[in-house]
Order: C-alpha cells, then structure tokens, then sequence
C-alpha cells in the first residue's frame, strides 16, 4: 500500500528533521575527538623529531575512516559495519605510532655503544664531557644524533648537565640508558673517573646488546610460528570464498555467522598477544 504524497512529504519532513538533529548532535563530538586525536599524535612524533602538523594528520584520518567506511559497505551492506569501520582510525592510529616509537628506541640503544666509544675518545683527550657531548653529534647516525643534539641544547639553555641527563633518562625511559645516566650523575660532580666509567658502560651495553640478538635468534622460529597461526584462519576464509562464491555472503549474512566471526576474531587477537608476551622475554 503506496503513501499518499502529503503522507510522503510528512515522512520525509521528519526524516530530515532526525537526520539533521543528528548531524548537529554528533558532529561536534566527532570533531572534537578527531582535533584531540590529531594534536595527541603530532605531539607524540614531535618528540620524536617528526614534525607533522596536526591538520594534516585529522585529514589522513578522515581519509582513512571514508575509504574504510566505503569499503566495509560495499562489502558487507551493513550500516552497522560501515560504521565500525569507520571509527577504526580514530581507535587505532596510535598503533604505528607506538611501532615506530618502539623501533626508533631500538635503534637508538643499539647505537649507545658507539656514542659512549667516541664519548671517551673526547674525554680521554682532555675535554670535558660537555664539550664532548658537542663534538661527537655530527659524527653519529641519525637516531642517536637527534637524542645528542637534544641534551646538547638543554644543556646550552642554562641546564646543569646532570639534571639534562635526568630528563634525558626520563625521556627515554629505557634500562639501557638509566644504567649510563645514574652513574654519570653520581660521578660528575663528585669528579669521578669518567673514562673509565663511558667504557665500562659501553662494554656492559655491547654484552646486553648480543645477549638480546641471541635470545631474538632463537625465538625467530616460535615468532614465525605465531605469524603463520594469525594469518591461517583468515588466509582458509579466502581460499573457502574461492571454492564457494557465496561462503562470504552466507557467514555475514546471518546473526550465527556474524557471531563466528566476531569470537574468532577476539580469540586471533588475544592468541597473538598472548604469544608475543611470551616472546618479550629480555635478556
């Protein structure tokens, strides 16, 4: 049975009016999440030297959150889906982030030994630990350079060199460089041996540096093992959808394959925390 046209103009009437109240009542929450996300992660790179505006990163994640809305629907026909996927960018940005931050601090521990190596070149040449510090960031790898020249500038702002190295160790916050910063700390003003000291340090960082690769030399199989466990389930869903074009539209379909799907999802991801909490053990 049709709707009569004043029946239909009401009903679109009011549509528009819930469309727009809801347009008015969300939007700016949803801008005001994706302005604080944007300022959260520039401010992150920042501290890692990475300047990236927060206006471009709120674009990326607009841009992420329609190409993923679009593609969930056109996969899936659910709004409900879309919409998830939608929110994805806004819930796991900070995931590449935290990557990136977790391998640029890898690659600035590893380099540790070689600062402390032309360190001690410096010092043991009759220069003072400051002046040191100066001479040495245009002769290191980028990484530790950045993290130099930063305690370089502290220091030159005004800053007693043991309180930069303070905020320096709480910058960083790695076991690594507490072990080279608190002994400095007790031996600069107390005139300590600091030659000694920055070799001492360098040759226990070297020992805990091969100790790390051999225990990640022998886990290489097992990490292996959990790349294959997270990639099989899905990997036999593709492979299923090629035997039976409709696999995918029978799973999604219906509320008992929407639930397999959600429960094998949650079990995938806790499965692969759980093994790669297994793996983090430190030497």
């Amino acid at each position: 049975m049709g709707l009569t046209p004043a029946e239909a103009g009401t009903f679109l009437v009011g549509a528009a009016l819930i469309v727009r109240f809801l347009l008015r009542a969300a939007l700016p929450s949803a801008r005001t999440r994706i302005v604080s996300a944007a300022d959260r992660h520039s401010r992150d790179l920042r501290e890692e030297f990475v300047h990236l505006p927060p206006r471009r990163i709120a674009v990326v994640l607009l841009l992420s959150a329609a190409i993923l809305a679009v593609g969930a629907l056109a996969t899936t026909r659910s709004a409900a889906v879309a919409a998830a996927s939608a929110i994805a960018p806004l819930l796991f940005a900070g995931l590449p982030i935290r990557w990136y931050r977790n391998r640029r601090k890898r690659s600035i521990l590893s380099q540790l030994p070689s600062l402390l190596d032309l360190l001690s070149g410096h010092v043991r040449a009759g220069h003072s630990l400051s002046e040191s510090l100066s001479e040495t960031v245009p002769l290191l790898p980028p990484g530790i350079r950045e993290e130099t020249a930063w305690v370089v500038q502290q220091y030159r702002l005004g800053n007693s060199l043991p309180e930069v190295l303070a905020r320096w160790e709480e910058r960083v916050r790695s076991g690594e460089i507490s072990l080279l910063v608190r002994p400095l700390r007790a031996a600069i003003p107390g005139g300590g041996n600091i030659v000694d000291l920055l070799e001492r340090t360098r040759d226990i960082l070297r020992l805990r540096i091969r100790a790390s690769e051999k225990l990640r030399s022998m886990t290489a199989q097992a990490r292996l093992q959990a790349l294959v466990l997270t990639l099989l389930p899905p990997a036999f869903a593709v492979a299923l959808s090629k035997v039976d074009p409709g696999f995918f539209t029978n799973l999604l379909g219906t509320p008992q394959g929407k639930a397999i799907v959600a429960v094998a999802s949650a079990l995938e991801i806790a499965g692969w925390i759980s093994i790669r909490k297994i793996l983090s053990v430190r030497p």
